[in-house]
């Protein structure tokens, strides 16, 4: 084992120093130190190779690339969406069958052309049956009018009975009306005997509530006679106290005034005795409390006399009042005996007029004894007619029962017609349902269209409700489109619709029909229809269909190619080729330091290198000119073609002009999916670059070619300048 192992262990060193050896001599010792290998990229450069490298040979590649520009110009432009849409016929309709049978004919198949009305398919009848229900509702109607006709019979019968009990019952109303009139009359006595009775009863209370009423005015107006009395004493007693008052209110006026006039003298002496106090107290001889005491004895002199003018005018008004009452009570005096003599007079009227009142009530007891017995006489004639009336009434009773009696004969009758006639009614449903379940046998189409699915074939057994046929309605068909919820809000009934077939590119016209008015809330969409022409059925249920829909109509808008659109720093832009003369001033950069940016040349402050012109100013070449009718003929000054003699006209690019990629960022709006509306950042007559783009930098030479020249041209000689410092991404058409 030791052997074995250590030949092991120095086989494994060996085979380690032949693979050391290889692999140092097929990489050198650049790349191989040691036992470790360093791996690098194509191209990769250590850092002191990176170094030692010359800085001048850093230079980017020199050409002008050639692209494809537009002139941008005001157009008429549709703001428009597109949307996959879905052919549906404009009506459908599913033929079923209406009964139970077996399907016995229908040569129908998908694409045939049905009318409205035509016969689509057969029934058999069931081996007799629906026949056979006919018959059986046919005979039961024959049954029904039978049996109408015995009813007629009983009730005319009945009619007959009727009418003559219906004469015995007018004759005995006749009879019964005779005995009303005179009861009638025997009544109107009796009442215009009652009616006199009560008048005169009526006189003889009014006579005695007037004898009652004068009565009560005699004792009132008594009355009045001994209170007036009373209340003329009562004034001729207030005059002496009036008077009395007066007396006394003189006398507290004439003390007033005394008390008055000496209020007044002190006052004055006072008034006087304070000047005199101002003036000592002025002067400094009296004291100021002595002076005080001066003041207080003028106050209250002042005082006094206020009071005393008070109770002076208060002793006026008491005369005032005095003289007041005693005028008011003479007045009162005056006014009593008045009354007291008109009282006096109504006493001798009352007394005449309860004379009058006595006499009256005597003469209207008489008038009412005379019409009581009058009373008495009418009733008694009244119960003699109505005893009369009681009898024909009986006989009238008797008469209406029998006629009664005839009308519920007839009543009977007439429900036996009726019955009868809903007999006959239900057997004409009968028949007529037996009809109609044979005429199910036979299956017409209600519209006009095609088939467009067979769902069962001749020999099938079918109950009522099986599906047969389904035929749509072909010469017009609705497209429908489920659009999103921020699109929906801008259409509008009537709006502009071109459907196109995703066969064979193939366009309709048509409008907005239908906007549902609910949206998905799963897809946030909502279905928009339209109906179009389909005479030539180019369009078929289930197609799919792609739907363009116009929002908005301008007629002058600045519009681009979508394949001209990228974006700079997240933000829309559009490469513009500007002429190198409008390009602006030359400027100076680093070749490896792009960042680096000066107006003159200079050497760069990171690395010391010569900034070089981020613009070069081309030569413009000459025009060229060429013939109209022979394009092979070029010639660098005018004149004719040597050919036809025709003028030479210039060139429609004078000399390929070089002109400078420069990159604008715009504010976009809407889009028809082939261009878009630019509404900021360009202007008319700007060149927009729409293919070609995707390799440039900003300040790169362009020259606008074709298409198909873009192509096969080869740069040219015009080396472009570095970019300018910031990212931009392309987003590709």
């Amino acid at each position: 084992m030791g052997r074995i192992f250590n030949r092991s262990i120095i086989g494994s060193i060996a085979l380690l120093l032949v693979l050391y050896l290889v692999l140092f001599n097929r990489f050198g010792p650049e790349h191989f130190h040691g036992l470790v290998w360093r791996w690098r990229r194509p191209g990769q450069m250590s850092v002191v190779e990176a170094l030692a490298m010359d800085m001048e040979a850093a230079k980017p590649p020199e050409g002008v690339l050639p692209v494809v520009t537009e002139v941008v110009k005001p157009s008429p432009f549709e703001v428009a969406v597109t949307y996959t849409g879905t052919v549906a016929p404009l009506n459908e309709e599913i033929v079923v069958a209406r009964v139970t049978g077996r399907l016995t004919w229908m040569p129908y198949y998908a694409g045939d052309r049905i009318r409205r009305g035509q016969l689509v398919a057969k029934l058999d009848n069931a081996g007799g049956e629906y026949a056979a229900r006919e018959r059986e509702a046919a005979y039961s109607a024959m049954a029904a009018l039978h049996e109408r006709h015995m009813a007629e019979a009983e009730k005319g019968e009945a009619e007959a009975k009727r009418r003559q009990a219906e004469s015995a019952v007018q004759a005995a109303q006749a009879m019964r009306e005779e005995a009303e009139r005179m009861v009638a009359e025997k009544r109107a006595m009796l009442t215009e005997a009652i009616s006199m009775a009560a008048q005169a009863q009526a006189g003889v209370t009014e006579a005695e509530q007037a004898l009652s009423l004068a009565q009560a005015q005699l004792r009132e107006t008594e009355r009045m006679v001994a209170a007036l009395e009373s209340e003329r004493q009562v004034a001729t007693e207030q005059i002496g106290e009036a008077e009395a008052d007066l007396e006394r209110a003189l006398q507290e006026v004439e003390i007033a005034q005394q008390e008055l006039a000496a209020a007044q003298a002190e006052f004055a002496y006072w008034e006087a005795e304070i000047e005199r106090a101002k003036t000592l107290y002025e002067q400094k001889v009296i004291s100021k409390d002595e002076f005080q005491r001066e003041q207080a004895q003028y106050e209250a002199a002042k005082a006094r006399t206020r009071s005393a003018e008070a109770k002076l005018r208060q002793a006026q008004a008491m005369v005032r009042a005095a003289e007041a009452k005693v005028r008011q009570a003479r007045a009162t005096v005056k006014q009593k005996e008045a009354e007291l003599a008109a009282a006096k007079e109504r006493v001798t009227q009352g007394q005449a007029m309860v004379a009058t009142a006595q006499a009256k009530v005597s003469q209207m007891r008489a008038m009412a004894q005379a019409a009581q017995a009058k009373v008495q006489q009418a009733q008694a004639a009244l119960e003699a007619a109505q005893a009369r009336m009681r009898q024909v009434a009986a006989e009238v009773q008797q008469a209406q029962a029998m006629v009664q009696e005839a009308q519920a004969s007839i009543q009977r009758a007439h429900r036996h017609v009726l019955h009868a006639d809903a007999l006959r009614m239900q057997a004409k449903a009968a028949l007529t349902i037996a009809r109609i379940l044979r005429g199910y046998t036979q299956i017409y189409a209600l519209t006009d269209g095609y088939v467009v699915e067979r769902l069962i074939a001749p020999g099938t057994l079918v109950t009522g409700g099986t599906p047969i046929l389904r035929i749509a309605q072909l010469d017009k068909v609705r497209i429908q489109t489920f659009v999103s919820e921020k699109d929906l809000i801008d259409l509008r009934l009537g709006a502009p619709v071109v459907i196109r077939s995703v066969k064979d590119g193939k366009q309709w016209q048509a409008r907005i029909t239908a906007i549902f008015p609910s949206a998905d809330p799963t897809t946030r969409t909502g279905l928009v229809e339209a109906i179009v022409d389909n005479t030539d059925l180019q369009l078929l249920p289930g197609q799919s269909v792609m739907v363009r829909i116009v929002k908005q109509r301008l007629p002058a808008a600045l519009t681009v190619p979508n394949s001209a659109l990228t974006q700079f720093n997240g933000q829309p832009a559009i490469w513009i080729a500007m002429p190198i003369s409008d390009s602006g001033p030359t400027e100076y950069t680093c070749p490896m330091h792009p960042e680096v940016r000066s107006d003159k040349p200079d050497h760069c402050p990171k690395c010391g290198m010569d900034l070089v012109p981020t613009k070069r100013h081309a030569v413009q070449p000459k025009t060229k000119y060429t013939c109209p009718m022979h394009p092979e003929v070029q010639s660098d000054k005018a004149g004719r073609c040597p050919k036809c003699g025709m003028d030479l006209v210039p060139t429609r690019r004078q000399g390929n002009e070089t002109k400078v990629a420069r990159l604008k960022t715009v504010q976009l709006g809407a889009t028809d999916g082939q261009r878009t509306l630019v509404l900021d950042g360009l202007r008319e007559g700007d060149e927009v670059i729409v293919r070609g783009w995707q390799t440039l930098k900003d300040g790169t030479p362009v020259v606008a070619v074709s298409e198909a020249e873009r192509n096969a041209l080869t740069p040219l000689s015009v080396p472009p300048p570095p970019s300018q410092k910031g990212e931009h991404h392309h987003d590709h058409p």
